[in-house]
């Protein structure tokens, strides 16, 4: 199951955020702006919610950036960053502009997309890297002796710049091993800086991303800048995310000379993506759930129809049968013909019942409910596929059962899932076996257990702990929603009951719910919940 995250917390962690993060829909109205964003723009939330993104862009760039919007809502990659081939930049409420980092990714898509955008000032960045092109720049007319004394200068202004700016960064030499690092670094790394200074890269790395980290200082050897997601183990084990700057270093000569790395502290803004990515794969969850229930719906409404149109002609049968018995003799060899025409219209009737009982599916029916009853009246419901199948129905009641309080349509329901999943197990025909016996919940309530025993294929041991997850399944494509386990266990919580699946492959699978007798004092409570 998808973690589950309330609304307010979401909402919360999005504010804590140092990041500016927007929303906007499908026609660029701005849906949401967290107090990064208020900082970082100007503007209260009430001044920019329901209002143009064109607002935050510099007019200069708002023809183009359109363009690149509706580029990336038809692109299949869900997000990416923005700026790779031209700089990006904000605008402030008082009108004055700022250079960004910009991430976007999409959920949804056409009318009902949505883009969120995470935006960093990058305004010290900026003012980095342009000490750092002068410092370069000063280096190669150090053949001028005149020169010397403002390279050093610069060379002084740039270490300062360097040992106060939020980002991390160090110098690497040829072996990669740390020959610089600032503050901000070290204390990303949980460590001092000379507790740093002098190990490998990778020295800060977890196991599995040393591989990766040496691919990368492979590049930098090869000449390659580039930008990366970077992960780095703490000293307390914490993982930290980064986005790396990089880029190669050489010497007067050419050679490659190490590397010259700046890391700007991702995490926040990893933990926002991922609370909105889980946010939406739990609301698309929920959609499919929605459109099943109303697939449910439909059936019910159908098999309504049915078993009204059947009552007519039953009742006309049942009727010319009973008057036919009335005038046939008890000695007459006919009768016995007629009495069991008799008590297959009986049957019929009372299939036609159940279908009835199975259209009003959703409606509040919570009430006292004899849970051996409920399961017979759901094997006649699918008896026939059952017998066609070639599956033996053995149930197993035991004695003294109690009666429990609960929703007997979504039991029903239940069961019909659990029922017709066994059928499918079992394609060469089998024996299904549904079993009925007192039980108890924990501390000590009383509770009744049901087990539906198949002999089918089984379920293997790597799959057997996600079967009841929304949409997996165990069927060829195309033979299964995914849903069926899911939704049981959900109607079996709702009753604060428990579901247990037990299933060896080649031997069949065994489903046991365990229900309480009365799950509260109000048991209409089970609709509000």
């Amino acid at each position: 199951m998808l973690a589950r995250i309330p609304a307010d917390q979401l909402a919360g962690l999005l504010d804590i955020s140092g990041d500016g993060i927007v929303t906007v829909d499908a026609r660029q109205v701005v849906v949401a702006f967290n107090r990064g964003a208020a900082n970082l723009f100007g503007y209260d939330p009430a001044e920019i919610l329901g209002r143009p993104l064109d607002l935050l862009i510099p007019a200069r760039f708002l023809a183009a950036h359109a363009g690149q919007v509706a580029g990336f809502g038809r692109a299949p990659e869900p997000a990416r960053h923005m700026g790779e081939r031209q700089e990006v930049f904000g605008v402030r409420k008082d009108g004055t502009e700022f250079p960004a980092e910009v991430s976007i990714s999409k959920f949804g898509a056409g009318d009902r997309a949505l883009f969120t955008a995470i935006v960093r000032d990058v305004t010290e960045r900026k003012r980095y890297e342009a000490a750092a092109r002068e410092l370069d720049d000063l280096r190669t007319r150090t053949r001028v002796a005149d020169a010397e004394a403002a390279a050093r200068h610069s060379e002084a202004l740039f270490r300062r710049i360097v040992e106060t700016a939020h980002e991390g960064i160090w110098q690497l030499d040829p072996d990669a091993r740390v020959v610089f690092v600032n503050d901000r670094m070290a204390d990303l790394l949980g460590y001092r800086p000379d507790e740093v200074r002098g190990r490998q890269k990778w020295d800060f790395l977890f196991d599995e991303d040393r591989a990766a980290g040496r691919a990368l200082f492979e590049r930098r050897r090869a000449g390659v800048s580039e930008q990366a997601d970077v992960r780095f183990r703490r000293r307390d084990g914490g993982e930290v995310w980064t986005l790396m700057s990089a880029r190669p270093l050489t010497d007067a000569a050419g050679r490659f000379d190490g590397a010259l790395d700046m890391f700007t502290d991702l995490t926040e803004r990893r933990r926002a993506e991922d609370a909105l990515r889980a946010r939406t794969e739990e609301l698309r969850a929920t959609t499919q759930q929605l459109w099943q229930a109303a697939k449910l719906a439909g059936v019910g409404e159908l098999a309504a129809s049915i078993a009204h149109e059947l009552n007519n002609p039953l009742a006309t049968v049942s009727l010319r049968v009973e008057r036919l018995l009335a005038r046939t003799p008890a000695d007459d060899p006919r009768r016995r013909q007629l009495e069991v025409i008799e008590q297959e219209i009986e049957r019929m009737a009372g299939l036609v019942g159940n279908l009835l009982q199975f259209s009003r599916a959703g409606r509040d029916q919570v009430s006292t409910v004899d849970v051996p009853d409920e399961v017979v009246k759901t094997v006649d419901l699918v008896g026939h596929h059952l017998r066609k199948r070639q599956i033996r129905v053995e149930p197993e009641f035991a004695a003294g059962v109690p009666h429990i309080h609960a929703d007997r349509q979504q039991l029903r329901q239940v069961f019909l899932n659990l029922f017709t999943n066994a059928a499918d197990a079992m394609p060469a025909g089998g024996r299904l076996a549904p079993r009925v016996r007192p039980g108890r919940l924990p501390p000590d309530r009383p509770a009744v257990v049901v087990e539906v025993m198949d002999t089918g294929t089984g379920i293997p041991p790597e799959l057997l702990g996600r079967v009841c997850e929304p949409f997996f399944t165990t069927k060829d494509e195309g033979k299964g929603t995914g849903l069926g386990l899911a939704i049981c266990r959900r109607i079996v919580q709702q009753h604060h009951g428990t579901l247990e699946v037990e299933s060896r492959p080649g031997q069949g699978t065994t489903v046991r719910l365990t229900l309480p007798v009365r799950p509260d004092t109000n048991v209409a409570g089970l609709h509000a919940e």
